[in-house]
């Protein structure tokens, strides 16, 4: 996975590429730091170029969404492929995401 960061005075999106995986846990911790310490209303997870997304990736967006929710961030998921939007929602994911 890579990993890069837009922000805006109102929002921080995150755009993910590649394969998401558990591998990927140490470059994840940053983004995890970086919402810690956001002061932006909006998250956003830009999955438009993320070809694979395992459970233990889907976890960290679970934590991550959580720690946003503690600062009453509103939390998105953008541009998901058809399948991984599929797969993502039969998770239960739009429990903690809304998708755009």
């Amino acid at each position: 996975m890579q990993v890069s960061v837009k922000t805006t005075p109102e929002q921080r999106e995150f755009f993910i590429k590649g394969d998401f995986t558990t591998q990927d846990e140490n470059r994840f911790f940053d983004v995890f730091v970086q919402i810690r310490s956001m002061t932006e209303q909006k998250l956003a997870f830009n999955l438009s170029q993320c070809t694979f997304i395992d459970s233990a990736a889907m976890g960290m967006l679970v934590v991550a969404c959580e720690e946003a929710a503690k600062r009453n961030v509103f939390r998105f998921i953008r541009q998901a492929s058809p399948e991984l939007k599929k797969l993502l929602l039969s998770a239960g994911f739009d429990k903690f995401y809304a998708f755009q």
